[in-house]
């Protein structure tokens, strides 16, 4: 889940299941027990398996949202992980919940970064769905989530490990990210909490937290660790505790303060590793300012917005856009019907 986005993209998740449940009476428990095959029965929309591979560009999770097609298609990546693959399901279907219903679309039009708050709203979802709160609370206390506790609560019900790390980051005290990582080090997923996360598949094996978890086989903490972004840079100093969900993946929990498995943990002043206070270039084509850091990076791609709101998501959606043949303007390829070169607009004035 995006973190600057953590307390109103629960309230947008929690908004987003009552149009399901109005849409879809008693869905919610056959969601919960298997997501796609539920999915797989709505006239709505249409759930589509392909390789990760081949997904070309993907929300937070392995998939995405297609409106282009009649009904709007729900592509999932085929991960080995059934549960993983119910995750995405579901949060891609957020994305057809907030996209098709006015009062949910209303809501978005509030942030300045709509996609961030769709995204981790979407995430905020279906975590909701397939661990409500019940049987989060059973597991994770008032002080906090541990990676033990997220590791229990995975091996106690039937969410995926992502759907498990949202819901455990709903409970951060403070400043933190719960971590998803492979048996490389390398990150899956991260679910922050008013923190920068680092950025799925980076490389998180050189910090100190990680490559004790590496060499380990039980638990580790350590008090003096730090996440790794893409850049080259690193977080302010952490808290840290990693635990193993089986042998290929590892659960880190990271936090400024108030470390759940800590009798005491005062937060830590700032260290030269923030990057806030220091410059930063905007990459994109049409800007190239150079201006000084001051709020989080985008949670997304993990780099620093410009005053202009530019960022790495920028660029990459400006690579997908297509010229128009008929009025010569760019747009995003959902504003055009299939391989058509002529946007959506010109074709309605047409005909």
């Amino acid at each position: 889940m995006r973190g600057r986005f953590a307390e109103e993209a629960v309230g947008q998740a929690e908004a987003m299941i009552t149009v399901l449940e109005r849409r879809h009476p008693g869905a919610l428990v056959a969601l919960r027990e298997s997501p796609l095959n539920e999915l797989g029965k709505w006239p709505d929309v249409v759930v589509e398996l392909v390789s990760e591979r081949d997904g070309g560009s993907w929300c937070s999770v392995a998939g995405s949202y297609r409106d282009d097609t009649e009904p709007p298609t729900l592509v999932v990546g085929a991960s080995r992980s059934y549960r993983r693959r119910g995750f995405t399901g579901l949060h891609e279907l957020g994305h057809h919940l907030q996209q098709t219903d006015p009062g949910l679309g209303q809501r978005l039009f509030a942030y300045q970064d709509s996609e961030a708050f769709e995204d981790a709203a979407c995430d905020a979802f279906a975590a909701r769905v397939l661990l409500p709160d019940d049987r989060a609370r059973g597991v994770i206390d008032g002080r906090g989530p541990t990676a033990p506790g997220v590791v229990d609560l995975f091996r106690s019900s039937q969410a995926s490990r992502e759907a498990c790390c949202v819901r455990a980051a709903e409970y951060l005290t403070g400043a933190g990210v719960v971590t998803l990582l492979d048996a490389t080090g390398t990150v899956i997923f991260a679910a922050p909490r008013g923190m920068v996360p680092p950025a799925r598949g980076s490389d998180q094996s050189a910090t100190p937290l990680i490559t004790a978890a590496l060499r380990a086989s039980a638990t580790v903490e350590r008090d003096n660790t730090f996440v790794t972004f893409r850049n080259g840079a690193t977080s302010d100093t952490l808290y840290g505790q990693a635990a193993w969900c089986d042998q290929d993946y590892l659960v880190a929990v990271l936090v400024s303060d108030n470390a759940a498995w800590r009798p005491f943990a005062l937060p830590r002043p700032d260290t030269a590793r923030s990057r806030f206070g220091s410059w930063w270039t905007c990459e994109t084509e049409t800007c190239s300012e150079i201006f000084q850091i001051t709020e989080p990076a985008c949670t997304r791609c993990g780099i620093p917005r410009c005053p202009s709101g530019h960022c790495g998501c920028t660029s990459a959606r400006a690579q997908k856009d297509r010229l128009c043949d008929t009025c010569f303007l760019k747009w995003p390829p959902s504003r055009f019907d299939g391989s058509s070169p002529t946007c959506r607009t010109c074709v309605e004035e047409s005909s």
